[in-house]
């Protein structure tokens, strides 16, 4: 029944309003993910209490260990398994081989636009969007299983990912006086400075397993967002059934991510937050927390109109606008634009809600005279022009003779 509904959504081309909303709203959290790294210190990553450890900035840094760091990924990625099956879902009158292909030549041109708009121009070697092709993928020829078990395997991708992060080593580097220096110098490197660096680290990190994860990482998302979505969860869920889901997503993930992070605080840093395997485990559900909120609040009459507003112009130039997040945090807080800061959190903070309106604006302009980003445009384009010059060269069935 859950499934039915799902296709009836589809079928007729509805536009999922509250999908727009969460696309903005991981488009923003990533602002407030990496600002701290660029805008403060390097360092931050493993030691944020470098940034300043007031009250405020504790519970800034709590706040956004738990429910941003990671998760604003982890809900793009989501996002991705929700709009592959809307892709790729089967129509009537198009072959199965017609639509891979298409959706294969467009995640060939995600690949492409990762590669050199993020690693190269923009020098941000972790970039997602080639780790999202190379997922994509895999979650294509498993996205026909039953619901159920895309869920469970999504679950134990999750699981796996666990295991390997409990085989690494947990504990902290040091702050030395040479780390200090190795992150003031990266804060003042020239453009050509962080290009070189971020060629040096994809290419470091693409010749090891590290890619590996990280696409598990990804398809484990993607396969619970198709599962999710297949099941009826984005589409035609009650009230009630989005309400249990927020409780348990938020319950269990507080309880892991959150665990983990106020143990560390406790022990002054001497263990890894983020690549913790109980933080492993606890992401995603914080990221299907924030799902069932944003479902529950775009149902209430108070609080869509504001969200439509806001989060949903951004999650329409979703692709454009994460590129945007990359250039702003190079370009202001980098030798390789205005070189600000380094600041303490609540200057971060800061920094981010500022990037955060300013966003919101373009995205607000830009969409009042086109109907689409410019990187929409562009991969929109590549989309249909590889994706006809790949069928063109598929085989042709056989007609099927009359006797």
């Amino acid at each position: 029944m859950t499934q039915s509904i799902a296709a009836e959504h589809v079928a007729k081309r509805e536009r999922l309003d509250h999908l727009d909303v969460l696309r903005g709203l991981a488009v923003i959290g990533l602002l407030f993910a990496r600002f701290p790294a660029k805008g403060g210190s390097i360092l931050a990553i493993e030691h944020p209490d470098i940034l300043g450890w007031s009250i405020g900035e504790q519970v800034i840094w709590f706040l956004n260990s738990v429910l941003v760091d990671d998760a604003m990924r982890g809900l793009f990625a989501l996002l991705f398994g929700v709009s592959l099956w809307m892709m790729t879902r089967p129509r009537e009158g198009v072959a199965l081989a017609e639509t891979y292909t298409r959706y294969l030549a467009r995640t060939a041109g995600l690949f492409a636009f990762g590669l050199v708009f993020h690693v190269i121009l923009l020098a941000e070697a972790s970039d997602i969007l080639h780790v999202y092709a190379l997922a994509g993928v895999v979650a294509l020829a498993l996205s026909r299983l039953d619901p159920r078990l895309l869920v469970l395997g999504g679950l134990g991708g999750f699981g796996l990912l666990a295991l390997h992060e409990f085989t690494n080593e947990l504990t902290t580097a040091p702050v030395t006086e040479a780390s200090l220096a190795d992150a003031a110098a990266y804060h003042a490197g020239s453009y050509l400075d962080h290009v070189r660096l971020s060629l040096v680290q994809f290419q470091s990190w693409s010749l090891s397993t590290g890619i590996v994860w990280k696409c598990l990482e990804a398809g484990s998302y993607m396969l619970l967002g198709l599962g999710l979505f297949r099941m009826g969860a984005f589409t035609g869920w009650s009230a009630g059934r989005l309400t249990a889901l927020l409780a348990a997503g938020y319950g269990i993930g507080f309880a892991l991510c959150g665990g983990v992070a106020a143990m560390a605080a406790a022990g002054g840093f001497e263990i890894v937050v983020k690549s913790h395997p109980l933080t492993t485990l606890g992401k995603p559900f914080i990221v299907l927390g924030h799902a069932a909120l944003i479902m529950l609040a775009m149902r209430a009459p108070a609080l869509r109109p504001a969200l439509m507003a806001t989060l949903a112009p951004v999650g329409r130039l979703a692709l454009t606008l994460y590129l945007g997040g990359t250039a702003i945090a190079l370009f202001a807080f980098t030798g390789a634009g205005l070189a600000l800061g380094p600041f303490d959190r609540y200057g971060i903070t800061a920094a981010a809600l500022i990037g955060a309106v300013a966003l919101i604006v373009f995205a607000r302009l830009w969409l009042s005279v086109s109907k689409q980003g410019p990187l929409e445009w562009a991969l929109r384009v590549w989309s249909s022009a590889s994706g006809d010059l790949a069928c063109r060269l598929l085989p042709k069935p056989r007609a099927v003779q009359n006797a």
